[in-house]
C-alpha cells in the first residue's frame, strides 16, 4: 500500500487542491476545535482502492490539468448555490400563485359585470379583504413578535456533545433569524386571515343586522341579535384564539431551539423569560376565554340537551350559573397569570393557574350541568321543561312559515255517498295522473331525444299551463347538450361547434296515446311542432353543463359565417342548421389580454391561439343555472329541484332561494340533508342539500334564469304576507340586487310554484308540531312520521328481484286537486303522513302552490285515528297481495321484460283516501323504455282494481267500496 504522502502529492491534496484554504476545512469550518475527527486517536486506514483513485486522478490532471478533487470543489459551490436555487423556485411558486389569484380576481370580476352583478362581487371582495387584512394583521404581529421575543431569551447553556442539533442551530441561527421571525408572522397571517375571509357572511350580516321583532323568553333581546350579532362576537374571539393559539405553538417550538427550555440535563428546565412570556400569551387566551364564557350564554337559546331545541331546565339553572362562573375564573386565571409575568415568573404558578382554569371547566361548565340533567331534569322533564316546549312549539311554527296559513280538517265521511257522485266528484277534483315524472324520462330521450348529444333531465319537471281554456297538468322536458356524447371530443367540437341544446318537450300528465302507449306530446319534434309556444330554442345554459363547461361563441356584426351547430334537419335531410350566438350573457374576449386571462383561467392554451377566437367572441361560462345564481347570492341555499318553465316563448330556468340559519331562539334544530332526502334523492334525480343544522328556513327568492342569455334575475318573494327579515339584511348589503315582486311579469308569475324542499321541511315538522299542547307534545303519543316510498321495493319484488334497495321518504306530489276532497281543483303540493308504525294513514298534507290568494296555504286533512284508513305501504301490500294483480304482472315481466311501478298518489276524495298508480314495463334493451300497460286503484277500505286505463280503474276502485256513510 503507499504512503499517505506519497497520496499527497499524487492526487494534490496538499496545495493543489487548496482544500486547505478554499475548503476552509481548517478554522473556517471549525472541525480542528469542534469535529471529532481531530479527537480521533488514530488516523483511519486508508482504502484499498484510493491508490487507483489517485493514478486516476494524476492521469486527468496531467492531461486536463484539472485535477480530479479541484473538480469535486464544484460541490462547494453547489451547497451554496443549492438554498439560492430553492429559494428562486419558491418565490417563482409564490409569484404563479399570485398570479394566480390575480387572474381569478380579473376574471371572475369580468363575470360578475356580464351578468350585472358586479357591485356584489366587489362587496364580497372588499369583506374579504377587510378580514384577512385585519385579522391577518393582527395574527401576523402577535405571530412575530412572540417569535421576536423568544430570540432575546438569554438560553440555557448548551454542550455541542450533548445538544447537537440546538448547538449548530443557535451557531448559524443568526443569519437567518429575520427569515425565521418572517415565518412566524406570514404563516399566522395565511391561516387566520385566510379563516377570517370565510367569515365575511358573518361580518356583513352583523353590519347591516335587522330587527326580527321577536325577543327570546331568556334574554329577552331580539332574535337578530342571535342570527346576525353574536355570531360575529363569536368569530371575533375565534380567530383571536387562534392567533393566540399559534402563538403559544412559535414560543413553545422556538422555545426548545433557542434553549429557553428543555426536557432533560440539568436542574433548570426553563428560563424565568420563556415562563414570563408564556404567562403572557396563556392570559391572552383565557381573557379570549372568559368572553367566549360569556358569549356562550346566549347559545343557550338553542341548546340541545333537553327534549326539545332551547333552554331546559339544566341550561337555566346550572349552565347559565356555570357561564357566569366560568368567566368570573378564566378573568381571575387571566389575571394571575400577568402577574406571573410581570412579577413572579414562577413556572408552578404558570402550571397551577392553567390547571385550576382546565379542571373549572370540566367541573363546572360539564359535570355539573350533567348532573343536573342527569339526576334533576331527565326523570321530571314532563313537568319541568313544559314551558320550554311551549316557548319551542311557538318559535319553530313561525320560524318554518307554519304559524300563519294552516288550516286543519277532521277528515272523514259524513255523508251518504253514492259511488256513482263519488266517480264524478274524483275525475273533478283532481287531475290524476298517468305520466310519472320520475320514470318517463327514457319514454322521452328515445321518443324525442332525436340525436345522441341531446338528453333530458332524468326526471321531468310538472307544471301547469293554461290549454284549451283550462289550466293542465304538463310534464316539461328541456332537450339539452350532452357533451359526453359529441360526434368527436376536440376542443372546436366542444368549445365552438357544438354549444347549446335546443327547445323543450311537453305532455299532460293525464293522458296516453292508446296507439302508442306514450305520452301525447304537446311540443316535439324538430323542427318543433309546438302548442306550447316557444320561439328562442337555443338552450345556452341548463342543468346538463357541468361546472367546467364552457363555450366561446360570437361573430362580428354583418359576418356570415356560422360556426354554432343549431339543430339537425328534418327526418330524411342530411342538411343541418348553424347559427351564431346574438345575446349579450357572455363575457367579451376578442383582446389579446383577456384571452391570455381565461387561458391562464381554463388551462387552455386554445382559448389563446385558436382562429376561431375573434374580436367579437364572448364567452359563456359558468352555465349551471343554479350555480350562477349560487355564485350571485352565496347567503342564499337553494332548492335541489330547479324547473324549466316556457314564458312568453323563452325558456327560464326557476331557482327557489332560501334564507336559513341555525340561530334562532328556541326554534327547532333539524338536519336539512335528512329532511328533504326522498327517493328523488337518493337515486341523483334531484340535488341533495348540505347536511347541516337549521332552524330557520323562509323562500324569500325567486330566482330566474334565461337559457338563452344567461340573464339572473332575483326577485323577492311573499314579503307582503311573510316578511323576511334575514332578506332585509342581506338586501341592504347589495342594494338593487334583489328586485321586488311587483316588477315579476304576469307569465312568469303563472309558472312560479311551491318549492319541493322546503314543503319536505314543513311536512318534517308537522310530523311532530301538529301538537300544539306541551304535555301532548312531550309525550309523543300524537305524532306522525313521513311514509317511506313503497314503489321502489314494489317493483324489486314485481320483479323478484332483492327489496334491499332504496329506502328513503315518499316524495311530494306535484298535482292539480281540491284540498279537501270535495271543492274545486287547484295546482297544489302535497304529501300523506303515516302514524309513527307506518301502517295507519294520520293526515294528507297540502298547500296551494299556485301564486295568487291562497299561495301558500296549508290544509291537513286530519284522519280519525279508529277510521283513518292505511297509509301507502299497506296500500303497496294490499296491491301485492293480490293474487290477480300479482299473476298479471308475472306475466308482465316475463321474457326480457319488468315491471316499473309508477309513483303511488295520494287522492283526498269525499272523505276517504283514493291511491292511483300506474304500471309501465319495460324491456332489457339499451335503449328501451317504459310503456304504460295497467293502472292500479284502490279507494277507502276496498280492493285495488287493475285496469288499463286510469278512468276505468277509478270508478272500479270507488264502486268496490261501497256507499260511503
Amino acid at each position: 500500500m503507499p504512503k499517505l504522502s506519497e497520496l499527497n502529492k499524487a492526487s494534490g491534496l496538499n496545495k493543489a487542491s487548496g482544500l486547505n484554504k478554499a475548503s476552509g476545512l481548517n478554522k473556517a469550518s471549525g472541525l480542528n476545535k469542534a469535529s471529532a475527527l481531530n479527537r480521533s486517536p488514530a488516523r483511519p486506514a486508508v482504502p484499498a482502492g484510493f491508490a487507483q483513485l489517485a493514478a486516476a486522478s494524476a492521469f486527468v490532471s496531467r492531461v486536463s490539468g484539472t485535477p480530479l478533487f479541484q473538480r469535486t470543489l464544484g460541490k462547494s459551490h453547489l451547497k451554496r448555490w443549492l438554498p439560492r436555487l430553492l429559494i428562486a423556485l419558491i418565490v417563482l411558486y409564490g409569484l404563479w400563485r399570485l398570479l394566480r389569484v390575480v387572474v381569478g380576481i380579473a376574471t371572475t370580476d369580468l363575470w360578475f359585470d356580464s351578468v350585472r352583478a358586479g357591485s356584489a362581487y366587489v362587496t364580497m371582495l372588499e369583506a374579504r379583504v377587510l378580514l384577512f387584512g385585519v385579522f391577518g394583521i393582527i395574527a401576523a404581529l402577535i405571530g412575530g413578535l412572540t417569535m421576536l421575543a423568544v430570540t432575546r431569551i438569554d438560553g440555557l447553556a448548551l454542550s455541542p456533545d450533548y445538544d447537537t442539533f440546538r448547538w449548530t442551530f443557535r451557531k448559524y441561527e443568526p443569519r437567518f433569524r429575520p427569515l425565521l421571525i418572517l415565518a412566524a408572522a406570514l404563516v399566522p397571517l395565511i391561516l387566520v386571515g385566510i379563516s377570517a375571509a370565510g367569515g365575511w357572511q358573518t361580518y356583513l350580516l352583523w353590519l347591516h343586522a335587522t330587527p326580527f321583532g321577536r325577543t327570546d323568553p331568556l334574554f329577552h333581546r331580539d332574535a337578530s341579535f342571535y342570527v346576525e350579532i353574536a355570531p360575529f362576537h363569536q368569530l371575533v374571539v375565534s380567530l383571536l384564539k387562534q392567533a393566540v393559539t399559534y402563538a403559544i405553538w412559535i414560543a413553545v417550538i422556538a422555545g426548545y431551539w433557542y434553549a429557553a427550555w428543555r426536557i432533560r440535563r440539568g436542574r433548570r428546565k426553563v428560563t424565568r423569560a420563556m415562563i414570563q412570556l408564556l404567562s403572557v400569551l396563556l392570559g391572552a387566551f383565557l381573557l379570549l376565554k372568559a368572553y367566549g364564557y360569556w358569549l356562550s350564554r346566549y347559545g343557550l337559546t338553542t341548546s340541545a340537551r333537553g327534549p326539545v331545541t332551547g333552554a331546559g331546565y339544566t341550561d337555566i339553572h346550572a349552565s347559565l350559573p356555570a357561564a357566569y362562573g366560568l368567566t368570573v375564573i378564566a378573568l381571575g386565571c387571566a389575571v394571575a397569570l400577568a402577574v406571573n409575568a410581570g412579577r413572579v415568573g414562577r413556572l408552578r404558578w404558570l402550571v397551577g393557574t392553567v390547571a385550576v382554569a382546565v379542571v373549572a371547566a370540566y367541573l363546572v361548565g360539564s359535570a355539573l350541568p350533567g348532573l343536573v340533567y342527569r339526576y334533576r331534569e331527565a326523570p321530571g322533564a314532563a313537568t319541568l321543561d313544559l314551558s320550554e316546549i311551549r316557548n319551542n312549539i311557538a318559535a319553530t311554527r313561525a320560524a318554518f312559515g307554519l304559524d300563519g296559513d294552516l288550516t286543519t280538517v277532521p277528515y272523514s265521511s259524513s255523508n251518504s255517498t253514492d259511488s256513482a257522485r263519488l266517480v264524478r266528484l274524483a275525475s273533478s277534483t283532481a287531475q290524476e295522473s298517468v305520466i310519472d315524472p320520475n320514470q318517463l324520462s327514457p319514454t322521452f330521450n328515445v321518443k324525442q331525444q332525436v340525436q345522441s348529444y341531446y338528453a333530458f333531465k332524468s326526471t321531468l319537471d310538472t307544471s301547469h299551463y293554461d290549454l284549451g281554456g283550462r289550466s293542465r297538468d304538463v310534464v316539461l322536458a328541456v332537450r339539452e347538450l350532452n357533451p359526453g356524447a359529441l360526434p368527436s371530443n376536440s376542443w372546436v367540437n366542444q368549445h365552438v361547434v357544438y354549444t347549446h341544446g335546443y327547445g323543450v318537450v311537453a305532455a299532460p300528465t293525464t293522458a296516453i296515446d292508446p296507439a302508442t302507449a306514450s305520452p301525447v306530446f304537446l311540443d316535439q319534434g324538430m323542427p318543433p311542432a309546438q302548442q306550447i309556444p316557444v320561439s328562442r330554442e337555443q338552450i345556452y345554459f341548463g342543468q346538463g353543463f357541468g361546472s367546467s363547461s364552457y363555450a366561446i361563441v360570437g361573430e362580428p356584426a354583418g359576418s356570415s359565417r356560422e360556426l354554432e351547430f343549431d339543430h339537425p334537419g328534418p327526418d330524411g335531410s342530411a342538411t343541418s342548421a348553424f347559427t351564431t350566438y346574438r345575446g349579450d350573457g357572455g363575457i367579451p374576449i376578442g383582446s389579446a389580454l383577456r384571452r391570455l386571462l381565461f387561458a391562464i383561467r381554463l388551462n387552455s392554451t386554445n382559448v389563446f391561439f385558436s382562429s376561431e377566437v375573434n374580436h367579437a367572441s364572448q364567452l359563456l361560462q359558468v352555465r349551471n343555472p343554479a350555480a350562477r345564481v349560487a355564485a350571485i347570492a352565496p347567503w342564499l341555499t337553494l332548492d335541489g329541484d330547479v324547473y324549466p318553465a316556457v314564458v312568453n316563448g323563452r325558456i327560464k330556468w326557476i331557482v327557489d332561494g332560501y334564507t336559513t340559519t341555525s340561530n334562532y331562539p328556541d326554534s327547532q334544530l333539524i338536519n336539512l340533508r335528512s329532511a328533504t332526502s326522498t327517493t328523488l334523492v337518493a337515486d341523483g334525480a334531484s340535488v341533495a342539500q348540505p347536511s347541516t343544522q337549521i332552524n330557520y328556513m323562509q323562500n324569500s327568492v325567486k330566482a330566474v334564469v334565461d337559457a338563452y342569455t344567461g340573464a339572473v334575475t332575483l326577485y323577492e318573494w311573499n314579503q307582503a304576507s311573510h316578511p323576511d327579515p334575514l332578506l332585509k339584511a342581506w338586501e341592504s348589503v347589495f342594494p338593487g340586487l334583489v328586485q321586488p315582486q311587483s316588477s315579476i311579469s304576469p307569465a312568469l308569475l303563472s309558472q312560479l310554484r311551491y318549492p319541493t324542499d322546503l314543503f319536505n321541511v314543513q311536512r318534517t315538522v308537522l310530523a311532530q308540531y301538529h301538537v300544539t299542547d306541551p304535555a301532548d307534545f312531550y309525550s309523543g303519543n300524537d305524532f306522525w312520521s313521513v311514509p317511506t316510498d313503497p314503489t321502489i321495493g314494489g317493483t324489486s319484488r314485481l320483479n323478484a328481484k332483492s327489496a334491499g334497495t332504496i329506502s328513503a321518504p315518499l316524495p311530494s306530489k306535484y298535482m292539480s286537486q281540491s284540498a279537501d276532497g270535495y271543492g274545486n281543483e287547484r295546482y297544489a303540493l302535497s304529501s300523506p303522513m303515516a302514524t309513527l308504525n307506518g301502517r295507519d294513514l294520520a293526515a294528507f298534507v297540502s298547500v296551494d302552490a299556485q301564486p295568487g290568494p291562497s299561495y301558500g296555504k296549508f290544509t291537513v286533512l286530519d284522519f280519525p285515528s279508529s277510521s283513518g284508513g292505511e297509509s301507502p305501504s299497506q296500500v303497496q301490500n294490499d296491491i301485492e297481495s293480490d293474487t290477480k294483480i300479482t299473476e298479471a304482472l308475472t306475466l308482465q315481466r316475463g321474457g326480457n321484460s319488468r315491471v316499473v311501478l309508477g309513483d303511488l298518489e295520494a287522492i283526498p276524495v269525499a272523505g276517504r283516501m283514493l291511491y292511483v298508480e300506474p304500471v309501465y314495463t319495460r324491456s332489457s334493451g339499451s335503449v328501451s323504455f317504459p310503456i304504460l300497460r295497467h293502472v292500479i286503484a284502490l279507494y277507502a277500505n276496498g280492493q285495488p282494481s287493475f285496469k288499463n286505463s286510469i278512468g276505468s280503474a277509478i270508478s272500479s276502485a270507488i264502486r268496490s267500496a261501497g256507499t260511503l256513510g
